[in-house]
């Protein structure tokens, strides 16, 4: 299955960069690479629309 990107929108300076979906698991702390403030994943809405990807469902 190839990799789900999503867009993510910084917090801060709402600059938008992408990520790979399987990567933002539940605690995970991304970067913003323009400003550099970083976000924790809270919750289990990525991994569990990696799971419906998986099993063939829709995002």
């Amino acid at each position: 299955m190839a990799d789900v990107i999503i867009d993510i929108t910084c917090p801060v300076c709402e600059n938008v960069f992408k990520k790979k979906a399987r990567d933002l698991k539940d605690g995970a702390v991304i970067k913003c690479p323009k400003c550099g403030e970083q976000t924790t994943i809270r919750g289990d809405m990525f991994t569990d629309m990696i799971k419906n990807l998986e099993k063939g469902g829709n995002a």
